[in-house]
């Protein structure tokens, strides 16, 4: 099933440009290039936003080591990265639209865009194909779920969707990256949300980024393969250590 998004024609053509070099970064068809996550905005999934909302100047500690991280670094053949830190930062500032943030996140769980034209309204429709997205995520969100709330409507009957979607996206984050987000962009002067003020939209922001960069330290460009292997040794692991009920950031929540 795809999903059909209705957009004017000159933005249309500018999400066509880093969805090439996504899916350029794809490659080959053995690697799942844009896929994985899932998180809830309740409150306890909310230090991402606000543990470092007071002004107390956090550890001078070395930015991580991108390395050390389960997924290749990005090359910069395909150009800039999409998801840099430069951009993640630009989302958790509002600096970036709800909707290219939600393309952003359905491109990285391996949706797939096209463009139609309505031959009745001459309106640019792009189609979202879930062929590429991981079976656990797919087999939950056929069409690319909103996890913004573009709308800013907050009402059950019409933000339940979105809370259901980011709250699956939050959850998948392995526990160890929990606080990637806030331990990453302190290096580039962003301590957090303040709670003074903090609204959903910027929670789900917060969220999204840190998913985005979850995906991209551990998931973007390796194989499907490889991560069911990693998934089940995690699985191991999580029964020894007696975390086979954990509410998030097990291998129960996860996209693979």
């Amino acid at each position: 099933m795809a999903s059909c998004v209705v957009t004017p024609v000159a933005s249309a053509h500018r999400a066509q440009t880093p969805r090439a070099s996504l899916a350029a970064r794809r490659g080959v068809a053995a690697v799942r290039g844009f896929a994985r996550g899932v998180s809830h905005p309740h409150a306890r999934h909310r230090t991402i936003v606000t543990a470092a909302a007071d002004d107390t100047t956090l550890p001078d500690d070395p930015p991580p080591d991108e390395s050390s991280f389960g997924a290749p670094a990005w090359s910069g053949a395909d150009g800039q990265d999409p998801i840099s830190n430069e951009v993640l930062l630009k989302i958790v500032l509002s600096q970036i639209s709800d909707a290219e943030v939600n393309k952003l996140v359905w491109q990285c769980l391996g949706y797939t865009a096209s463009t139609d034209l309505d031959a009745e309204t001459l309106e640019v429709c792009e189609v979202w194909s879930p062929e590429n997205v991981f079976p656990k995520w797919a087999a939950a969100y056929p069409t690319p779920p909103d996890v913004i709330g573009v709308t800013r409507k907050y009402f059950p009957e019409i933000d339940a969707p979105v809370k259901a979607a980011v709250g699956a996206l939050t959850r998948s984050v392995q526990q160890e990256h929990k606080q990637g987000i806030k331990t990453t962009l302190k290096h580039y002067g962003w301590k957090g949300y303040k709670m003074d003020g903090l609204t959903p939209n910027m929670t789900r922001r917060a969220q999204a980024a840190n998913w985005l960069l979850y995906y991209r330290r551990e998931l973007r460009g390796v194989s499907i393969e490889t991560l069911k292997k990693r998934r089940e040794e995690r699985a191991a692991q999580e029964v020894t250590d007696g975390r086979t009920n954990a509410p998030t950031g097990s291998t129960k929540q996860g996209v693979v």
